[in-house]
């Protein structure tokens, strides 16, 4: 039963770990109006493998280089908690993003938000440029989840224009927790501050297989460092 029991505990831990990611959190100039709107996510190691297999589920619209390679565009999932500084140490929680805000994301990471204005440069649609439709979808995912704080703002940008296409798919009193529906997640953030680990503002990310991949890839990395550790020991 012991051994059952530590088994089960390091498997929870090495999910944890597996989860994990160091990464730098920006924006990027034409693809937000401040306070809202996309931030970009890109991994302190390019060539980290669970960074990619995140990045390979992101349409070529939505990956912008950020500070440390290629990144993801992504939004906030509260406007109460603040950014903090770089890198970040990120895990993946399926919580706290309602229905419709997990879809809105999902289509807009696809690359198929309807009338999301995916050029930086001119117009499309309803939309005057990315960054108003940026601002829009930043607020209408705040109202979703009820994170939207003191910097919620139903006055610019059409930001209902995004809210009723989620309020089309669920109703307009879309409360419920999605628990990883349409493969979107939370990325809860920390900050290794001087006086320890600091919350940073999460950020919404794309892993339509519920983190599997991840969660695996760093199953198999640690098992190649616990393997030559021993080999080199040998």
């Amino acid at each position: 039963m012991k051994k059952f029991l530590m088994l089960g505990l390091m498997g929870v831990a090495m999910v944890v770990q597996c989860s994990a990611l160091e990464v730098d959190v920006t924006r990027i100039n034409g693809y937000y109006t401040y306070p809202g709107g996309e931030f970009n996510v890109s991994s302190v190691d390019p060539s980290d493998p669970q960074f990619l297999a995140i990045l390979g589920h992101y349409s070529a619209q939505t990956i912008v280089p950020g500070l440390s390679g290629a990144g993801f565009e992504t939004f906030c999932n509260s406007g109460n908690i603040e950014i903090q500084g770089n890198p970040e140490n990120g895990t993946i929680l399926p919580v706290n993003i309602s229905l419709g805000g997990a879809w809105l994301y999902s289509q807009f990471a696809l690359g198929i938000l309807a009338d999301y204005d995916y050029s930086t440069s001119s117009a499309n649609g309803f939309f005057a440029n990315r960054a108003q439709a940026a601002y829009a979808l930043q607020n209408a995912i705040w109202a979703l989840n009820g994170t939207g704080g003191n910097d919620l703002d139903f006055n610019a940008f059409g930001i209902d224009y995004f809210l009723n296409q989620a309020y089309a798919m669920f109703g307009t009193n879309d409360i419920a927790a999605s628990n990883g529906a349409y493969g979107v997640q939370e990325l809860y953030l920390t900050y290794d501050g001087a006086n320890g680990a600091v919350e940073a503002q999460p950020m919404l990310v794309l892993v339509p297989d519920g983190g599997s991949t991840i969660i695996l890839l760093g199953m198999a990395l640690t098992g190649v460092g616990i393997f030559t550790r021993r080999f080199l020991r040998a």
